[in-house]
């Protein structure tokens, strides 16, 4: 992967469409809360397939007038071989775990963006981006501590132990996605980029659901309604986002606006199912805020 002199400058217009990117994405555990009968991995299938269908046209159409060479997809189809293992890992978690578990553990995917950036790519990470990361990791896990006394035996099929280790890898795979993401956006336009990812990770999914025998669709109703809803919001509203703010402001600042996810998601549980959101909630989102404010400061 090609290294970068300097991370890129954040601007706050980039910032404000990041936020509304984060709001989008953070409504998939609830839509995907709706689907207890349809297999884990068709739910992300169905996603990412229905998104590279909508941008499509976008993408025959800069193709042509562009004609990028092929091996510039190449961190793009590897962007959607980790996006897909990501969404199986995550997606089935919610089967064993709670929400709030599974959002705190996935939500672990700024720390690796910053470990494989230092430590394996070479790439800077600006000290305030550490500063910044720790300090919304710290607000995520005062929100886990309101889910503490959740009731793991209404899930039918509730393992903790699995289902947390799933949600753990599912950060580890976001970080990468993103990392391939942002040297895939050095050379294509958004469109162009997650056409592609899409695409590849949508190929994946079907194959993985082939092999665990998993291949079904519902029945037409109001699970087509959910599964709608995730095509359009977080998948080609909040992951189209991320990606288009990654030249704009780096792996590492796009990540840090996902932990936003666990606040965000009391707020449409308060919103959708009457849920009350707790003073954990509001104090871990302040943490957050005041996280991403120290990460996003110029320096």
């Amino acid at each position: 992967m090609d290294k970068s002199p300097s991370p890129p400058t954040p601007r706050p217009q980039a910032a404000g469409i990041l936020l509304a990117g984060t709001l989008m994405a953070s409504s998939a555990a609830l839509w995907i809360r709706y689907l207890p009968e349809v297999p884990p991995m068709m739910i992300g299938f169905v996603r990412v397939a229905g998104a590279a269908l909508l941008f499509l046209p976008l993408f025959i159409r800069q193709w042509r007038k562009r004609r990028p060479d092929w091996r510039e997809f190449r961190y793009s189809v590897a962007a959607g071989a980790a996006l897909a293992l990501h969404f199986a890992t995550w997606i089935t978690s919610l089967r064993y775990t709670t929400v709030a578990q599974s959002v705190l553990l996935v939500a672990t995917h700024p720390i690796f963006v910053i470990a494989i950036s230092l430590l394996l790519l070479g790439l800077p990470v600006r000290r305030n981006q550490i500063a910044g990361a720790a300090i919304a990791m710290l607000g995520v896990v005062t929100i886990h501590w309101l889910a503490a006394g959740d009731v793991l035996a209404a899930l039918p099929e509730a393992n903790p132990a699995l289902g947390n280790l799933l949600a753990l890898l599912g950060g580890l795979f976001a970080a990468v996605y993103l990392l391939l993401g942002q040297a895939a956006r050095r050379s294509l336009s958004t469109i162009l980029h997650v056409e592609a990812t899409y695409a590849t990770a949508a190929v994946l999914l079907l194959l993985f659901s082939a092999l665990a025998g998993q291949v079904s669709l519902p029945k037409p109703g109001p699970d087509w309604l959910f599964l709608g809803l995730l095509v359009l919001l977080p998948t080609a509203g909040g992951h189209t986002i991320f990606n288009w703010g990654l030249r704009r402001l780096g792996a590492p600042v796009v990540s840090l606006f996902g932990l936003l996810e666990p606040l965000e998601s009391a707020l449409l549980a308060l919103l959708f199912l009457g849920e009350a959101v707790g003073l954990a909630t509001l104090a871990g989102g302040a943490i957050i805020i005041t996280g991403l404010a120290v990460a996003l400061r110029r320096g």
